[in-house]
């Protein structure tokens, strides 16, 4: 027996917990690791929701251009863009006139075009709040006034309808606010390739040797949460190791910030461990100062974000799983209605948001923004955006009363139809 396999005999008790929770990410696993011990393995197949947030607060009326109404250019005179250089939508089963995209959105305008995309207009909340943390609060906690409910809408979804390890997972994100509370405690990653029990670099060839050593010792164990939830760890690495091996994909990922996010999403995805929602997204979006119009940092995000969505999009359709897809592009506020001195926007108030998936209903939902909308300093809300995602957790997730994950009474419920 060599010097090596003689200390790997000997590992104490301390060393073999350490080793457990070796794993990026593990030793936060906490409440879900126990969940994931007790609860019943997640359904394959099932529908899934994916959350893109756009950090910082995007500029709608950038991005989805209302031409239509003479107080855009009125308010934007050299910010706002020019009909002639934005991309037409005025094709296909919704066809508007109404507006039209940034140049830098072709793959959404053509999705637009194809019926896939739905545009939900005057997105927002009561009282808003003109604060980034405050507003990302709003929004994760699904609750305006987030002091009376301390855990995030994620949360309270994930511990009913999905509470094992994987049930729910924010990639890229940190430890959302979204996914906090409840008795699960989704799983939380960087990236998938930076969750794994890192090797000792002296001895690489008997990493798994190791971790089998560990895990033959935890089985020993006999019963018990701290055991469970240790294995469970080790069961979450293993099938994300899976996800990243196995995982096979004609698409091409350009190198952004979005799109590793979501060919991460993609991954999990084709392994169909029963996630239900995925949560991810990038920053980058408060632009006080140059935001730029054709090009410059806002049309930069646009592209960002156009084909971060356009390479998962033909993932998913390539693995048979778009129609089970439902991905939501929301921002925690919009900007003012009109430019400021320094060549961009200050913090507004509402917004659009994003609908697309095989089974969405495209065009325009919610209530028709006018130009005396656009008149005011900031566009109102219209659509609560607790209701957008009430109504994709009855459609689209199952969840027979949503109103349960959403205790607020809002103050109007505006009614949508995004589901075919």
């Amino acid at each position: 027996m060599s010097q090596h396999e003689s200390n790997s005999m000997q590992l104490t008790r301390r060393s073999v917990v350490q080793a457990a929770l070796g794993a990026f990410g593990i030793s936060a696993l906490g409440p879900v690791a126990r969940a994931a011990a007790a609860a019943a393995p997640p359904a394959a197949g099932e529908n899934f929701l994916v959350v893109v947030e756009l950090d910082g607060g995007n500029d709608g009326l950038n991005m989805c251009v209302p031409h239509g109404l003479s107080n855009y250019a009125a308010q934007r005179p050299t910010l706002g863009l020019a009909p002639a250089d934005t991309l037409a939508i005025d094709t296909g089963p919704f066809a508007t006139n109404f507006y039209k995209l940034h140049p830098r959105l072709p793959a959404l305008a053509q999705m637009y075009r194809d019926g896939e995309v739905a545009i939900v207009q005057k997105v927002g909340y009561p009282r808003p709040n003109g604060s980034h943390d405050t507003s990302k609060r709003v929004w994760a906690a699904g609750q305006r006034d987030d002091l009376l409910q301390s855990n995030g809408w994620i949360g309270r979804y994930a511990e009913t309808y999905a509470p094992t390890a994987l049930g729910a997972v924010s990639i890229g994100r940190g430890r959302h606010r979204s996914m906090v509370g409840g008795g699960s405690n989704p799983l939380t990653l960087g990236s998938l390739g930076r969750f794994q029990f890192e090797p000792d670099n002296r001895y690489r060839a008997n990493h798994r040797h190791r971790l089998s050593i560990v895990r033959d010792f935890l089985a020993a164990r006999g019963n018990g949460a701290s055991r469970d939830a240790m294995l469970a760890g080790h069961s979450v690495a293993d099938n994300i190791t899976a996800a990243i091996d196995n995982y096979v994909s004609p698409v091409t990922y350009r190198t952004r910030t979005l799109s590793d996010k979501l060919q991460d999403v993609a991954r999990l995805v084709q392994a169909d461990y029963g996630t239900r929602i995925y949560y991810t997204g990038f920053g980058g979006f408060d632009t006080h100062a140059a935001q730029g119009t054709l090009t410059g940092r806002h049309a930069d995000l646009m592209t960002t974000l156009d084909e971060g969505l356009e390479d998962l999009v033909a993932d998913l359709k390539a693995m048979g799983a778009w129609n089970r897809a439902v991905i939501v592009v929301m921002s925690e506020f919009g900007r003012r209605n009109f430019q400021n001195g320094s060549g961009g926007t200050d913090h507004g108030r509402g917004n659009f948001m994003l609908v697309t998936g095989g089974a969405v209903r495209g065009g325009l939902a919610g209530p028709t923004l006018t130009d005396a909308d656009l008149g005011e300093n900031n566009m109102p809300y219209g659509v609560d955006f607790r209701s957008v995602y009430m109504h994709l957790l009855e459609r689209h997730l199952g969840v027979g009363d949503p109103t349960t994950l959403f205790p607020e009474t809002l103050e109007f419920a505006q009614p949508l139809d995004l589901m075919l």
